[in-house]
C-alpha cells in the first residue's frame, strides 16, 4: 500500500483515539504524501494532524528540539509511530498563525530568514538522517537530467559535502514554499525534513531555491552576501559548496518543471538562458570546492 493510502485509511482511527474533531484539510504542497488535517482539540483549540504512512521520528525530534529551545516553529503537541494503526507516524502540531511568504518577498527576507536558522541549528538529535543520506537520491536524478540535457555532469555535488571537519548541526533541510510562514513580526519554521549536516546548507538552499526562482541568477552574489553577512559564523567556501549542491538541484527542477518557475513569476523571455547561467554557476562552484 501507498504512504498516502495507509496515512488516508487511518486517519479515522487517530481521530477517535485521539479524541479530535476534524474540521477539514490543510492547504499544503501539492506533492505532499502525508495526511494534513485542521482538528480541534476538546479544550475547543485548533490544531494540526499530520500522518505519516511509515514510521519516521527525526521530524517530532526535530520539533521537539525546537520547542525545547524556544526556536519559533509548530509546537509537537503529541506523536507516536504506530500508536493506534501499524506503520503510521502521526504528530499533533499546535497551529502556526501566519500566511507563507510571497515570492517576491522572498529575497528582502534572507537575512531574517538566516538568523532564524541560526537559532533553530542546535546540537541534533539522535533520530535525525545525515544530510548526504537525504540529498543523495535527489542529487543522483539530477546528474541524470543534466547528462541528458548535454549539461556538464555534476558527479562531485555529494562530495562537497562531505568535509570530516564539518560539525553538524540540526538542520530544517527544506525550508521552502509553504516550509516558512510570516507569524507577526516575525517568522516561523514547519515541516522540517528532519536532517543534520552544515550549518551553511540551510542559507544556500533558501538563496537558490526560494529567492532565484523569481529574481534570477543576477541576484545570487548579493543574496550570498546578504545571508553571510546576516550570520558571521558561516563559512564562505562552505556556502559556496552548499550553494553548488542547491544548484545542480535547482536546474535539474527548471529543465523538468519550467512551468512551476513560469507560474510564480520567473520571467519567460530569460528562463532558458537563466537555466544555463545558473549551471555554469553551479559547474564553476563545484570546481573551486574540489
Amino acid at each position: 500500500m501507498a504512504s498516502f493510502e495507509r496515512a488516508a485509511e487511518a486517519l479515522p482511527a487517530y481521530l477517535a483515539a485521539l479524541e479530535l474533531t476534524d474540521i477539514g484539510p490543510m492547504t499544503g504542497s501539492p506533492l505532499s504524501a502525508n495526511v494534513l488535517r485542521e482538528v480541534r482539540l476538546e479544550d475547543g483549540s485548533i490544531a494540526v494532524l499530520k500522518l505519516i504512512g511509515e514510521p519516521q521520528s527525526a521530524e517530532a525530534a526535530t520539533l521537539a528540539a525546537w520547542t525545547a529551545h524556544r526556536v519559533t516553529c509548530a509546537p509537537l503537541l503529541d506523536h507516536g509511530v504506530g500508536a493506534h494503526v501499524p506503520d503510521v507516524t502521526h504528530l499533533l502540531l499546535g497551529k502556526v498563525p501566519g500566511a507563507e511568504l510571497p515570492h517576491t518577498e522572498m529575497a528582502a527576507a534572507t537575512a531574517q530568514v538566516v538568523r532564524l536558522f541560526r537559532r533553530a541549528h542546535l546540537k541534533p538529535p539522535a533520530e535525525v538522517e545525515p544530510l548526504q543520506g537525504f540529498l543523495s537520491p535527489r542529487l543522483h536524478e539530477a546528474v541524470q537530467i543534466w547528462r541528458e540535457s548535454g549539461l556538464p555532469s555534476p558527479d562531485d555535488a555529494l562530495r562537497v559535502l562531505t568535509d570530516p571537519d564539518i560539525e553538524p548541526v540540526l538542520l530544517h533541510g527544506d525550508a521552502v514554499g509553504f516550509n516558512l510562514l510570516r507569524s507577526g513580526d516575525g517568522l516561523a519554521l514547519i515541516d522540517p525534513a528532519g536532517v543534520c549536516g552544515p550549518a551553511e546548507f540551510d542559507a544556500a538552499r533558501w538563496v537558490v531555491a526560494r529567492c532565484l526562482a523569481v529574481t534570477g541568477p543576477g541576484a545570487l552574489d548579493g543574496l550570498t552576501e546578504a545571508a553571510l553577512s546576516a550570520d558571521p559564523l558561516l563559512q564562505r567556501p562552505r556556502f559556496e559548496a552548499c550553494v553548488a549542491v542547491e544548484l545542480v538541484i535547482e536546474v535539474r527542477h527548471r529543465i523538468t518543471s519550467p512551468h512551476v518557475f513560469l507560474s510564480i513569476g520567473a520571467p519567460a523571455q530569460t528562463f532558458t538562458a537563466d537555466t544555463r547561467l545558473l549551471a555554469d554557476a553551479a559547474t564553476r562552484r563545484l570546481a573551486a570546492a574540489a
